[in-house]
């Protein structure tokens, strides 16, 4: 067996030594390479926990926003409606109630008047008290009195009072034996107009949202 040169044992550490260079640089840079791929999943991870808690963050700050904002918006509407709704009951109350001041001051009212106390009396009879407004007295006591005199009506116990509580017209009657009120008064009926145009008008605005 021939001996091994001092040259070729050299060689052969040589040889063994790069293997183990060899090896422990491959086991060094697999290792390098798990933990910088581990290192960069965890950043990933990271960064996209950051992301999304910042996303998160600002759609709900801005949802608040947007609400308060809607909401505002919302109140300022609400109020919007309801001057509005406030408006068309007071144009429409205005212009009922300039029609009612024509009609008082024209000859018809007179003639309603004359109408109101025969339909009255022919369904009640003469024991009644006919209520008016002051400013109607001298209407009712002298012409529209004289007026159910003369078409034959037998007036001779009903009695005609002033009544302060009717300030717009139109006349009360009170049955003194059943004890029944019949309005007949402008300022009732006016009263239940507004409740009724209330009743439509405020649903419609009270809804909007």
């Amino acid at each position: 067996m021939p001996l091994i040169s001092i040259e070729d044992k050299l060689k052969n550490f040589t040889n063994e030594a790069m293997e183990d260079a060899k090896r422990i640089t491959d086991e060094i840079e697999r290792t390098t390479k798990q933990e910088y791929q581990a290192k960069i999943e965890e950043g990933e991870k990271n960064i996209l926990a950051e992301i999304n808690n910042f996303i998160s963050q600002e759609t709900e700050k801005i949802k608040k926003e947007k609400s308060l904002e809607i909401s505002q918006v919302n109140i300022k509407s609400r109020q919007d409606y309801f001057k509005y709704g406030d408006n068309v009951a007071l144009n429409i109350f205005e212009i009922v109630s300039e029609k009612l001041k024509n009609f008082i001051n024209s000859e018809s009212y007179g003639d309603y008047l004359l109408n109101s106390c025969r339909n009255v009396i022919n369904k009640t009879g003469t024991d009644i008290d006919i209520l008016y407004m002051p400013a109607d007295e001298e209407l009712v006591t002298v012409k529209i009195k004289n007026k159910l005199e003369n078409s034959g009506e037998n007036i001779s116990r009903v009695e005609f009072k002033k009544d302060e509580s009717i300030r717009i017209g139109g006349l009360r009657f009170y049955d003194r034996a059943r004890n029944i009120v019949i309005n007949g008064v402008f300022d009732e009926k006016t009263a239940r107009a507004k409740e009724l145009l209330n009743s439509i008008i405020g649903p419609r605005f009270t809804a909007i949202k």
